[in-house]
């Protein structure tokens, strides 16, 4: 975050930092970007309300004498309804007997974006035995990204063109598709509408938190794949964050999971029986969360070869839990809290004017990152206890788990993090030579990081674990890491909330224009308005009551939007270094 962020910070009129602390815990998910409150139950969308809102397609088989242009065509325009309701019925009639025999749909997915170009070429293969003739249909698009056949999203650089090749016979007079890779090709503006975002609940490697390991299933049969993913491993970037627990062979026996009077049934083969008890609860546990998007209380019926183990995890008192952050700035040498409906002084932290990152919370205190890039450890009031990092230089630092600070390094090569008093510095394996870290920020859970990298071989925003002992103090980051973003020059990001990631990409040059994204992580990006003037910082939490996210421009004025993510940004600390000053 140094070079750019630094030259804008010499317009500033005051120097005012954001940064979230987690306080104290609250009830259930917080999936959806809304302005939502930060105490009591947060509302999340229950399954059937998300499926109320979906727009269904109808389409059309082929058309008779239709050209191998229309013939591919028709089956781009049916492959949707196939993911999302006809189990690729109508997509298969666009296939010889034989292709439709063979090919897959759910095996993966290519998303793109814009208006595919079909275009016939010679197929220098000869027809096969009874074709009247053969050619080959090549489709030239966008790609934005793709879906693995765990549901896993991986972003693409769309300004590259992909082309895919279909291979056509003509028989009896009409065009089929004879040859093709398995999986669906499918346009961005259907994506949400025909797969489902599922949080797929694992359990962090300390054994006290749930971490959502966001797929991208189905809607025609989302549930079961739901379960037979719990029952399968995590992401490869979760590795080591979060148990991985042998199963011994436990899997899905029905091929649906059928609601019966407001309840979901699970058939499970008689493996369950063998699993210790522990094992046995935990997994019905995080198949309860997954199917009700973390409600701890959605009704399932659950068994195994016949027997019901539907209360199995009626003693576990793991839940979702979404933590109640506040937002604070720091100017004039006061710190001070925009949590109530009036900005409130909540410390005195003098001799900072010069400061460029913090990080702080009322019960813990927090930290400072000074003009000098030296991190100095701030009380609860506000008052210095010493540097930290033995006074090394940092480029940025962050709030991270109950109190944590997290920082790194000034040339982006390492990470450091302080829990109370220990001080760890935390290496990542996966990152290229010639690429470094600008900035991360911590999921509310504290078992997910995301990291903004620049550089050549590496150049965008990637998601990686965070390893905790039993204690939750961090002893390593997973061994690889995941893209989320292939935005470049991203030097700000915060999580808004347990799934979302806000990310701000800042141009080269100080005339450049800024550009704002969020998306679920990882899945599809979209753009994220942002005020006019040029923001130097950026926070999620509570403002004014609600949580919002929150931005600091170059002069020193806090906006927070207000409503949704897309909701109108209005002014919640202004004249910062005044309301500061007195």
């Amino acid at each position: 975050m140094r070079g750019n962020q630094r030259n804008t910070r010499i317009w500033r009129l005051a120097v005012t930092v954001l940064t979230v602390m987690s306080c104290c815990i609250g009830l259930a998910s917080c999936a959806s970007p809304l302005g939502l409150p930060v105490s009591g139950l947060v509302q999340t969308l229950s399954p059937d309300e998300q499926e109320a809102q979906r727009v269904y397609t109808n389409p059309e088989g082929p058309a008779q004498d239709a050209q191998p242009e229309e013939i591919v065509q028709g089956f781009y325009d049916a492959m949707p309804a196939g993911v999302q309701s006809d189990g690729y019925r109508v997509a298969q009639q666009f296939l010889t007997s034989s292709a439709a025999g063979d090919w897959n749909g759910d095996a993966s997915a290519v998303i793109y974006t814009g208006t595919p170009d079909f275009r016939r070429r010679a197929n220098t293969m000869s027809a096969p035995q009874g074709a009247e003739s053969s050619l080959i249909v090549e489709v030239s698009l966008q790609v934005v990204g793709t879906l693995d056949a765990h549901g896993v999203y991986t972003p693409d650089d769309s300004a590259k063109t992909s082309k895919i090749a279909y291979t056509l016979i003509k028989t009896k007079g009409q065009w089929r598709i004879s040859s093709l890779e398995n999986g669906v090709v499918i346009s961005s503006a259907d994506f949400e509408q025909i797969f489902r975002q599922v949080s797929v609940y694992q359990v962090s490697s300390s054994g006290n938190q749930l971490v959502p390991d966001v797929r991208w299933l189905s809607w025609r049969n989302w549930r079961v794949r739901a379960v037979s993913e719990v029952l399968s491993r995590a992401s490869d970037w979760l590795s080591g964050a979060v148990v991985q627990q042998d199963m011994h062979g436990v899997a899905i026996t029905a091929d649906s999971v059928p609601i019966h009077n407001g309840t979901a049934v699970v058939t499970l083969n008689q493996a369950m029986g063998s699993l210790p008890n522990e094992v046995r609860a935990m997994l019905v546990h995080r198949i309860r969360l997954t199917l009700g998007d973390g409600n701890a209380q959605y009704s399932l019926k659950i068994t195994g070869d016949g027997v019901d183990y539907s209360d199995a995890d009626e003693d576990v008192q793991l839940d979702v839990n979404v933590p109640k952050v506040n937002v604070y700035t720091l100017t004039g040498g006061h710190v001070v809290s925009l949590a109530s409906s009036s900005p409130l002084r909540v410390g005195e932290a003098s001799g900072f004017d010069d400061a460029e990152g913090l990080a702080f919370s009322t019960s813990v205190g927090g930290a400072v990152l000074r003009g000098d890039d030296v991190v100095e450890c701030l009380t609860k009031d506000g008052a210095s206890c010493g540097e930290m990092f033995d006074g090394a230089p940092m480029r940025s630092i962050t709030a991270g788990f109950e109190g944590e600070v997290w920082a790194v390094s000034a040339d982006g090569r390492n990470l450091y993090v302080r829990q109370g008093s220990k001080e760890s510095e935390l290496s990542m394996p996966w990152l290229a030579s010639d690429s470094s870290v600008t900035a991360v920020t911590v999921s509310p859970e504290g078992s997910r990081l995301a990291v903004a990298i620049s550089g050549e071989t590496m150049n965008g925003v990637v998601v990686t674990g965070v390893v905790r002992n039993d204690d939750d103090m961090v002893t390593t980051l997973a061994r690889t890491a995941a893209t989320v973003s292939v935005a470049k020059n991203v030097s700000l990001l915060t999580f808004y909330d347990d799934l979302s990631l806000v990310y701000i990409s800042v141009p080269q040059n100080a005339n450049g224009q800024q550009e704002g994204y969020r998306q679920t992580a990882p899945g599809p990006a979209k753009t994220q308005r942002l005020p006019n003037d040029r923001v130097v910082a950026l926070a999620a939490g509570q403002i004014s009551q609600y949580r919002r996210l929150a931005v600091l421009d170059d002069l020193g004025i806090v906006r927070s939007v207000s409503g949704s993510l897309d909701g109108s940004w209005s002014i919640a600390d202004s004249q910062v270094t005044a309301l500061g000053a007195q």
